[in-house]
């Protein structure tokens, strides 16, 4: 019983976050010019702009399936820890999101996928 719990529950922690990261780098995507502006207000490259929205999209679509969920939680967590990083200046309130979404991550990387997954043939 407490496995089947398990299960369902990681599968739905996964979709929340996954999802999250799937819009969030959707959104990046379709506007990449607004993406590298914002990125270059913040002070950095215009390539982690690129790098920041496919890791999120693709990491995303990733943690959703369940497919290798150990490397997509862990790129993404390093996305929100520099998101906190400068999300601090704004306080609590700027912080709050990336550090609850974290949390998802990191529930992700000690929990793993669940048995809800998709299987890839080989």
């Amino acid at each position: 019983m407490f496995s089947k719990k398990k299960d369902l529950l990681s599968l739905v922690i996964r979709l929340i976050i996954g999802g999250i990261f799937v819009t969030a780098g959707w959104m990046k995507a379709v506007d990449m010019a607004g993406t590298v502006g914002f990125f270059s207000q913040l002070g950095f490259a215009a390539f982690l702009a690129y790098l920041v929205t496919y890791v999120e999209l693709i990491g995303g679509i990733l943690v959703v399936l369940g497919i290798r969920t150990d490397v997509a939680a862990s790129a993404l967590a390093i996305v929100m820890l520099v998101a906190i990083y400068v999300s601090i200046g704004a306080g609590f309130q700027g912080i709050m999101a990336p550090l609850a979404i974290l949390a998802g991550l990191l529930s992700v990387l000690a929990h793993g996928a669940g048995s809800h997954v998709v299987h890839l043939k080989k």
